[in-house]
């Protein structure tokens, strides 16, 4: 079963650079609850700790994109982060790090209803989508 009737999948990706673990858990709790909602199935969980949380690698984020690669061809498929800053503060990491997402096939979203699968302007969070393979004007 594929195309409309199967449910998107949702890889849930966050980071935490801190010893504690309590604002984490809220937020991909956050996430399975939007996930629910949306009638989408969540493929997994991956979550950045410390100094990989707040460079440009993210290991764990490679992880997802590449599980995610895998699955598009299938399903469409989405990284889901409880907001944008899930990936970096600053829009130009930000970007970045979406663009990895969408040049595997995939679409990026947050649990307040934002997503770069159109070509809008994402003005809530002030950003603007940027096309795998152009690189951001920040």
């Amino acid at each position: 079963m594929t195309g409309a009737t199967t449910p998107p999948l949702a890889f849930v990706y966050d980071r935490c650079a801190t010893r504690s673990h309590a604002m984490l858990e809220m937020r991909l709790a956050g996430c399975r609850a939007y996930a629910e909602r949306q009638g989408w199935e969540v493929a997994g969980w991956w979550v950045d700790f410390g100094d990989a949380a707040l460079g440009g690698e993210r290991p764990e984020l490679g992880a997802l994109v590449g599980a995610l690669g895998r699955q598009v061809v299938v399903r469409r498929a989405f990284s889901l982060v409880h907001h944008w800053n899930r990936f970096a503060h600053d829009a130009e990491g930000r970007l970045a790090l979406q663009r990895r997402v969408a040049e595997a096939g995939g679409h990026s979203a947050t649990t307040f209803g934002e997503s770069d699968e159109d070509d809008r302007s994402d003005e809530r969070a002030g950003y603007t989508r940027v096309p795998a393979g152009r690189q951001p004007s920040v």
